[in-house]
């Protein structure tokens, strides 16, 4: 999306969102479609006991929120919340689908950004599904791969996102200690290994732990 943004500017402009600042509140009526160009967002709702769980974390070259520009819903789903300080650059809706319905090299790249999306969740939804607190840890890891990852070394990753065990357990529904746990399991096994919120992932033996051979061909 880097090419359309360098188009879009004269059509926008750009803001600065401080860490834990309120991006979109849920029921909101967005003011612009927000691309991120640096930082992670997350989007989250509330549960009936005041918990909050996480529904995905956004970074750099995220559309916002993506169910409203394509008219899907009429306002935001989910809250969405600054999880580090934040660069975006916001662009009337009009605007925004009149261009990238004006060519085709345009709505191709925005259906590959979508596609994206549809398998990234996909593999979230498989790590929720999971009845084993380690595997829905391992699962979420190949979504945080798939979204986040970026290859330091052949065939081990590490993830872009400062991922304290708190925010990773609002994200597969375990507590921070039942989170801490896990984790130590899968590093004991040698598939991860995190310090400073920072999580490094081999792959092969992240994908072998799964039992996944399917995702291999997955392009990260």
């Amino acid at each position: 999306m880097d090419d359309l943004l360098h188009e879009l500017k004269p059509l926008g402009s750009f803001r600065t969102i401080l860490k834990d600042g309120n991006v979109l509140f849920q029921g909101e009526v967005p003011r612009s479609v927000i691309l991120v160009r640096s930082g992670i967002i997350r989007a989250y709702t509330i549960t009936s006991s005041g918990e909050e769980r996480t529904v995905a974390l956004y970074g750099d070259g995220s559309i916002l929120p993506l169910t409203w520009v394509l008219g899907t819903t009429n306002n935001s789903l989910f809250y969405y919340e600054a999880v580090t300080d934040c660069r975006v650059f916001q662009v009337p809706k009009g605007a925004f689908t009149d261009f990238i319905y004006s060519k085709p090299g345009r709505t191709k790249a925005m259906l590959k950004q979508t596609a994206d999306i549809y398998t990234s969740l996909l593999l979230r939804i498989t790590g929720l599904e999971q009845s084993r607190a380690v595997e829905k840890i391992g699962f979420t890891l190949y979504y945080l791969l798939f979204t986040h990852g970026k290859e330091v070394r052949p065939g081990v990753f590490t993830i872009n996102v400062r991922l304290s065990h708190a925010l990773f357990g609002s994200l597969v529904g375990l507590t921070r200690e039942s989170t801490a746990k896990n984790m130590k399991q899968l590093r004991d096994k040698g598939i991860i290994d995190y310090a400073s919120f920072t999580y490094t992932v081999d792959k092969a033996k992240l994908e072998a732990f799964l039992g996944e051979d399917g995702f291999r061909d997955l392009t990260i």
